[in-house]
């Protein structure tokens, strides 16, 4: 018996599901094709939320997109041998997020990030279609809160990102192998932070 690929659909809470079928007429030829448009399709939807959150976590550009080239290949990998995951999305930014924690554990990149990288941070997330005053205020306005938001705790920093690319409590959770709880009190101590900063 072989297996297809469904549509990649979203259920009822917007959560990306992606499952595979049973059909004996297909080859396995066929499967993997279907797999690999599938994992593109996907790659083309999530490249860019997890390339913004990644650097967020203070990782360079090039091995943001190293990262996410090695969590798109794990990805393709998983679904070819589970053949199905519930929460595409949160899973993809699990497996970054631990990527980019055993890097920086292991030394590959750089912690710091200086100033000349957050301007190119800043450069690679702007709207491109923005004037030089609006780009300006823009850069000044993200280097402020880059700062603020570094004076907080890592685990309040990959809370506030997550929350940002609309992840839910339980999913952010999920990602940083926490408890919903624990999610909750640190936004809301970063949150609190924050505003007293501001």
């Amino acid at each position: 018996m072989f297996w297809y690929f469904s549509n990649l659909d979203r259920t009822q809470s917007g959560i990306l599901t992606l499952s595979l079928g049973a059909d004996t007429a297909r080859s396995d030829d066929q499967r993997t094709v279907r797999l690999e448009e599938q994992v593109v399709r996907l790659y083309d939807e999530l490249r860019l939320p997890l390339f913004r959150y990644l650097l967020c976590m203070r990782v360079l550009p090039e091995e943001a997109e190293e990262v996410i080239q090695e969590s798109f290949l794990r990805l393709y990998k998983h679904l070819h041998a589970q053949g199905r995951e519930d929460n595409i999305r949160g899973w993809i930014f699990r497996v970054a997020h631990n990527i980019a924690s055993s890097r920086r554990k292991e030394r590959k990149f750089l912690i710091e990030t200086s100033p000349e990288d957050w301007e190119r941070i800043s450069l690679a997330a702007s709207d491109p279609a923005a004037g030089p005053e609006e780009l300006l205020l823009r850069k000044e306005k993200l280097m402020r809160l880059h700062y603020e938001i570094g004076e907080l705790s890592e685990l309040q920093q990959n809370c506030i990102r997550l929350r940002v690319e609309g992840f839910r409590y339980r999913e952010i959770a999920e990602i940083l192998n926490v408890t919903t709880s624990t999610v909750a009190g640190s936004l809301r101590h970063a949150v609190e932070r924050l505003s007293r900063e501001s």
